[in-house]
């Protein structure tokens, strides 16, 4: 009998998760593959959660168990009548300006209903299964390890198993919406199967007195202190915060795709798999013990001036701290779990935490934080509040643990220790700052002896909080005052924007998270010269040399705006159409004391047009022919927007452009290969393609880039095709033509870099 109940949460939370990135890939193509979608969604998805829940606890406190049977099955049959899932056809695309209220409509729409049904089902099948006969009744937490099981089987088979081979819609074949289609049904047999199993135990009396109590509106409950309730609150806070955090924290700079963001979440998952299958409280000490040193080399990764890391180890240190702080405090939720009388309001009250960090994440941060400090702000807070949550006194007096260490005593030894430490950092970071490029040793030691000394702090958890917090704080208040000036910053739901001014060289640059977006040479002969990608020596250079004077395309749209720098290539007669989906950056590109390329191009009579939205979407509006060339720029970050690199998107843009039209995509990216995918679009669509893959070479203000140059006739590409820095794009049959339905990410990632 207890297979069928684990079978049915595992089922349940398989399709509960599987849900997940399936509907954020729909969604990400309204709003440019922006990594704030997958936040968004996971505010709603934690929010249901906390509903369903919350019905639960209603539902066995108040409702007879065997009315509570029939009230469930027929609600869980309702969504039935909804199916498949999907995005309405009629729904209208969203605000550019503050999407999150566009994409939790649209899901409570899509998915609300059937979303809710499955998020009880963890719980209630717990609850009911604790009113049975079964020798492991009055511990029912152990199917908890099989509903987090299903979740990570969804979460890690969907990128790897599921999105590479199965369309995501279609009419023809099995599709993703159809087989989680085909899965529900078969949920909802399953849980009739456990709910006849409940009434036939019912009915022969076993737990009768338990079910009426319960019945009787909770009287036999022994109330819980508030101060416990808390507690798991904020248990579950802390890693529900930090998990969206880190989450930002690696697509920003890396791609918006399900992988990166289910990788996170898997790690969250298996944690609660872990401490509540009998995690031995060794291993939860052991944790423990280890935890500060994770949070530690945590901030050594965000803190300003440390030395430049391995990308991998950018993805490794955030994905390590992130299961370690997991499964300290599910850990701990685990082991302070109450009986089964009040199993209902323990999820219930984890569910208010998880929900509290998406609400934080998504909601409160971007509008009160200029940058991702919400991330560096739940690292403080785990220093707070975890360490004392075990046997503190036990491990002080064990000399093998660091926790026996002890500086100083009470709190005025406390706060003194925290200025000590703020000036300390404040010497080193103040240091090595001015310096430029400074060697890898001594960037370690300017960051890593404040962190040292905040290590000494280990066994006093409030001096551990405040010595990290002040380190933090410190490192970014001198970084900023003694550091390249920032003229100009904000955080959209796109990201966070900083128009930097380098003193040096006299040079302003705009970033998105850490990527340079294009940089400007202030000096007033200078500041008509194109550099960073657009370096007329570059393939940007060639592009607009092999078609200039007579021979100049006319009309060029562009996805992305940048800093305008491509208006530098541009004359009089030329005009110029930028499709940009975050207004900041048209606030950005169009101050002149910011940067002049667009302003300038508009003064030598450039015909000058910014469309706000996302590309794909606007340029639908454009009559077809419209373009002679169309430049996709959107992927000089590492944060690449799929959506526009699918087969359906390059025929929108074949449509668009005349029939000697020149296609052009900058694919520079520091961990996608994203040549093959062009390459095999070219092929499908029977294109020319050409590819240039360019280096800096040392040459002042250039940064290498990559482009590739697509036309309907090898005679469309110009000077190009005999060109012989431009070669033949390769095709990668493994990569497969991608398209709106599908895309294998996986398949082109640089794991070898």
């Amino acid at each position: 009998m207890a297979i069928v109940w684990a079978a049915t949460i595992f089922l349940s939370a398989f399709l509960l998760f599987l849900v997940q990135p399936m509907m954020a890939k729909m969604i990400l193509p309204m709003l440019g593959g922006t990594p704030a979608v997958w936040n968004a969604c996971m505010l709603f998805f934690q929010t249901s959660l906390l509903a369903g829940y919350g019905y639960v606890h209603l539902l066995t406190s108040w409702v007879d168990p065997r009315r509570q049977v029939f009230v469930h099955l027929l609600l869980l049959a309702v969504p039935l009548f909804l199916l498949p899932i999907g995005i309405p056809a009629a729904w209208t695309f969203p605000d550019q300006t503050n999407p999150v209220l566009w994409v939790l409509l649209l899901l409570t729409v899509a998915i609300g209903l059937p979303f809710f049904m499955l998020s009880t089902t963890a719980p209630l099948l717990q609850k009911w299964f604790s009113w049975t006969d079964h020798p492991s009744a009055r511990d029912p937490y152990f199917l908890y390890a099989a509903s987090n099981a299903g979740s990570m089987v969804a979460l890690l088979g969907y990128p790897f198993a599921i999105e590479p081979w199965v369309p995501l819609r279609g009419t023809q074949g099995l599709s993703q919406t159809m087989l989680w289609s085909i899965g529900y049904g078969v949920l909802v047999a399953l849980l009739a199967t456990c709910a006849g199993f409940l009434r036939r135990t019912h009915t022969n009396g076993i737990a009768a007195s338990t079910s009426r109590s319960n019945a009787q509106a909770g009287a036999a409950l022994s109330p819980l202190p508030m101060l416990t309730r808390l507690r798991w609150i904020l248990l579950a806070f802390i890693p529900s915060s930090l998990l969206l955090g880190a989450t930002t924290h690696i697509t920003l700079n890396v791609a918006a795709i399900p992988l990166l963001w289910v990788v996170p979440l898997a790690l969250y998952l298996l944690s609660f798999i872990l401490v509540f299958a009998k995690w031995p409280a060794a291993n939860h000490r052991a944790m423990i013990i280890a935890l500060p040193l994770v949070l530690l080399l945590m901030a050594f990764d965000v803190m300003p001036a440390a030395p430049a890391l391995p990308y991998w180890m950018k993805l490794f240190l955030p994905l390590v701290g992130l299961g370690m702080v997991a499964m300290v405090c599910h850990g701990e939720l685990a082991r302070t779990r109450p009986s089964t009388d009040q199993l209902t309001l323990f999820y219930l009250l984890m569910s208010v935490g998880g929900a509290l960090g998406g609400v934080f994440n998504a909601l409160i941060a971007p509008v009160v934080f200029t940058d991702i400090y919400e991330y560096e702000i739940v690292m403080v807070l785990a220093c707070f509040i975890l360490p004392p949550l075990v046997e503190r006194d036990r491990l002080r007096t064990a000399r093998w643990s660091p926790y026996h260490w002890s500086v100083g005593k009470g709190r005025v030894g406390d706060w003194a220790w925290v200025f000590g430490v703020a000036i300390v950092t404040g010497f080193f970071i103040w240091f090595i700052r001015p310096l430029e490029d400074p060697a890898f040793l001594l960037a370690m030691i300017g960051t890593g002896v404040p962190l040292l000394l905040c290590y000494a702090s280990v066994g006093r958890p409030f001096r551990l909080g405040l010595s990290l917090g002040i380190v933090l704080v410190t490192a970014n208040a001198v970084s900023a005052w003694f550091g390249d000036p920032v003229l100009y910053q904000t955080r959209t739901f796109f990201g966070v924007l900083k128009v930097k001014y380098t003193k040096e060289n006299n040079t302003r640059k705009l970033l998105h998270g850490t990527t340079n977006h294009g940089i400007q040479r202030m000096e007033p002969e200078a500041r008509r010269e194109s550099v960073s990608y657009f370096h007329p020596t570059g393939p940007y250079g060639q592009v607009f040399a092999a078609f200039s004077g007579p021979n100049a395309k006319k009309r060029i749209a562009v996805t992305g705006l940048g800093i305008a720098a491509l208006a530098n290539y541009c004359e009089q007669g030329q005009s110029l159409t930028y499709y940009e989906i975050d207004p900041a950056v048209v606030t950005i590109a169009q101050d002149p004391k910011l940067f002049t390329y667009y302003n300038d191009a508009q003064a030598r009579g450039v015909d000058l047009r910014v469309v706000v939205g996302d590309a794909r979407l606007k340029m639908l509006e454009a009559p077809d022919g419209a373009y002679d060339m169309i430049i996709l720029d959107a992927f000089t970050s590492d944060a690449i927007p799929v959506h526009l690199l699918t087969r359906e998107a390059m025929e929108m843009y074949l449509r668009k452009l005349a029939p000697d039209g020149l296609l052009v995509a900058h694919i520079s990216n520091r961990y996608l290969a994203l040549e093959p995918v062009l390459g095999n679009l070219a092929q499908t669509l029977g294109l020319v393609a050409l590819k240039q893959f360019d280096f800096a070479n040392g040459v002042p203000f250039k940064f290498g880039a990559d482009l590739v140059v697509m036309a309907r006739q090898r005679e469309a590409l110009g000077l190009l095709a005999t060109d012989p820095r431009w070669t033949p794009v390769n095709q990668v049959l493994s990569v497969g033509t991608w398209s709106d339905d599908f895309s294998n990410v996986v398949s082109i990632i640089k794991w070898g870099d």
